[in-house]
Formats: C-alpha cells, sequence, structure tokens
C-alpha cells in the first residue's frame, strides 16, 4: 500500500491511499511555509518537505482495509 500526493494545490494538500482510495488533506503552511515564498518559482524545496511528512502521517495512521494493519507489513 502505499500513499500518494493526488493534488498539489500547495495550501490545499490531497493524499490518497492507492488501495483503497480514501483522501488526506493538509493545509501547507506553519513551519513548512510560513517563511518561504520561493515555492511558486521552485527555489524552495519547503513543500517537498511537507509532502514527505503528509505521507509519513497519513501512512502512520492509515488502516486500509484491504491492506493488513502495519505492523502485519
Amino acid at each position: 500500500m502505499a500513499i500518494v500526493l493526488t493534488d498539489d494545490g500547495t495550501l490545499d494538500t490531497v493524499l490518497a491511499c492507492e488501495a483503497c482510495g480514501q483522501e488526506f488533506r493538509f493545509n501547507f503552511g506553519g513551519e513548512h511555509g510560513e517563511d518561504c515564498n520561493q515555492i511558486a518559482n521552485g527555489d524552495c524545496d519547503c513543500y517537498g518537505r511537507f509532502v514527505d511528512d503528509c505521507i509519513a502521517d497519513a501512512d502512520w495512521e492509515h488502516e486500509c482495509p484491504k491492506h493488513p494493519s502495519p505492523e502485519l507489513r
């Protein structure tokens, strides 16, 4: 099972489980983007780090009905 980025609207970032389709929404800002204004022209990796953190959070919390629990993977 993998959690993937489905919409990188920057402010409203949507991830989904590839197996069951459950969506996870996150808002970019705060510690990841508050002081970063170079995202639009690609001069900053803040958004990429933010997405990586979101994927890790969603993967940790998601109990996919189509796959065993993370402890059994």
